[in-house]
C-alpha cells in the first residue's frame, strides 16, 4: 500500500504563505531540527505538511493545469468563512456544486492553485 507521508511547500515569502495556509485551518508551528533551515509544519491527518523558505528567480509556480504544475485540497468545516478569510487570493474557480459538496480554487501567494472543499455544502449535495 502507498500513503502520502508528506506536502512540502517553498515559498517566495515564508510567512505571508504560512498566513495564507493558517486561515485555511492548518496548524503550522515553527519548526526547526538542528541540521536544516527553520521552516513551518503542522500535521494534516497522517500527513505532515511543511513550508520553506526558497528564493526563485521567478518567484511563481506554473499556471493551473499546466505542465509541472500541481495542486493541493483541503476539506474545511466551511467553504464561506474560508474564502471569506481568503478574499485576497486571486480565484481560479468559483463556488462549484460537486458530487461531494462544494469547492473553489484559489491561488496561493506563490501561484499555486489550492482547492478548498466543505462535504454537502450546496443544495442537493
Amino acid at each position: 500500500m502507498t500513503e502520502i507521508a508528506s506536502l512540502v511547500l517553498f515559498a517566495r515569502q515564508l510567512d505571508r504563505t504560512a498566513a495564507f495556509y493558517r486561515a485555511i485551518g492548518l496548524p503550522l508551528e515553527d519548526e526547526d531540527h538542528g541540521d536544516g533551515p527553520r521552516h513551518l509544519a503542522g500535521e494534516i491527518g497522517p500527513v505532515h505538511f511543511a513550508i520553506y523558505a526558497a528564493d526563485h528567480p521567478e518567484g511563481r509556480s506554473p499556471k493551473w493545469r499546466q505542465p509541472g504544475s500541481s495542486f493541493s485540497g483541503f476539506y474545511v468545516a466551511s467553504l464561506d468563512d474560508t474564502l471569506t478569510a481568503l478574499a485576497d487570493a486571486p480565484v481560479l474557480a468559483g463556488h462549484q456544486e460537486r458530487p461531494w459538496g462544494c469547492r473553489a480554487v484559489v491561488e496561493d501567494p506563490d501561484g499555486r492553485a489550492v482547492e478548498i472543499n466543505q462535504r454537502g455544502h450546496c443544495a442537493g449535495a
